[in-house]
């Protein structure tokens, strides 16, 4: 399994999951603020959520971000 890169913009307020590394992808918006990355060939090779954390928890010092793993 490729490892999992997470990339949190404090400045734009978003979130980037990529599988893998980050790398040249194109882009297509679904709806709700998200943004599907996908290779050449159409394969899914990350997602980025806008507008992640609240405006109101940005105001304030941002220690960390909320995210939950779990494997099963």
């Amino acid at each position: 399994m490729e490892k999992i890169t997470i990339v949190y913009d404090k400045v734009g307020n978003t979130l980037d999951v990529w599988f893998g590394s980050p790398r040249k992808a194109i882009c297509e918006e679904i709806g709700g603020g998200i943004i599907l990355k996908k290779d050449d060939k159409g394969n899914v090779v990350g997602f980025e959520k806008l507008n992640y954390v609240k405006e109101e928890k940005i105001e304030k010092e941002i220690m960390g971000i909320p995210l939950e793993v779990m494997i099963a």
